[in-house]
């Protein structure tokens, strides 16, 4: 199925809620709106493929965007699942090269697209924009140095309590703006963001629920004692 392009022009109120744009003077930011291509998509839809031509900035309006990256589109390892104001494929935007990861819909979801000559231009012309794109992508530098971290030293109940945590309002998590809950989000890919494999997480979850840091219910995971969390998070092997 091919993706429902909308031109209809985006509130610049929804915009202004982007990291990248937050502060930004209206003007510019009606000037942005105008630029944007409104995509919907349908759960499993391929929202844009790993090694193919980049074509701009991604955010999520409504829904979730499952990112992978390796094997076939949306079989690859699980990188993050994004929610509403997440922005992706910035990689292949700034350094001019194809798409650095797949990305699916995980539902019903729309998407905003920012051509990425729009975006080269605004950030050439706004210190603003650069400076909060390079604290976004440090972020996510530092993200990476933490799983690699995780991965070295310590077990995989403490990988998935640290993934967890993300939940809740950290960088690189696995729901972004869902504040208690990890919802729409299978036990196998949890395995794949933590390194392990289904069985062994769902061992390490139903540790963390003997100690009462969290709570399996039907279609989530709710996190019951943060500070328990958090203390399971930072245990070394």
């Amino acid at each position: 199925m091919i993706a429902h392009t909308a031109v209809a022009t985006l509130s610049d109120d929804l915009l202004a809620q982007l990291p990248y744009f937050t502060g930004l003077d209206r003007r510019i930011l009606k000037e942005i709106a105008r630029a944007v291509r409104r995509r919907t998509f349908a759960a499993g839809e391929t929202i844009l493929a790993e090694g193919k031509p980049c074509e701009g900035l991604y955010f999520v309006i409504q829904g979730q965007v499952r990112l992978t990256r390796g094997s076939a589109v949306g079989r690859g390892h699980v990188l993050r699942v994004l929610g509403p104001g997440a922005t992706f494929n910035e990689v292949a935007v700034f350094d001019g090269g194809p798409n650095s990861d797949s990305a699916v819909a995980v539902g019903a979801t729309t998407v905003g697209l920012i051509p990425k000559g729009n975006v080269i231009a605004l950030i050439e012309r706004d210190p603003q924009v650069a400076k909060a794109a390079l604290q976004l992508m440090s972020s996510r530098q530092r993200a990476l140095g933490n799983i690699v971290e995780d991965l070295a030293l310590r077990d995989v109940t403490s990988r998935v309590a640290r993934l967890l945590l993300g939940c809740m309002g950290q960088h690189m998590h696995v729901v972004e703006q869902a504040p208690d809950a990890c919802a729409s989000i299978t036990h196998q890919e949890i395995a794949s963001m933590v390194g392990s494999v289904r069985e062994v997480v769902q061992r390490a979850l139903k540790e963390l629920e003997r100690d009462g840091a969290i709570a399996l219910e039907r279609s989530r995971i709710r996190i019951r004692d943060q500070a328990k969390l958090e203390h399971r998070a930072h245990l070394s092997v």
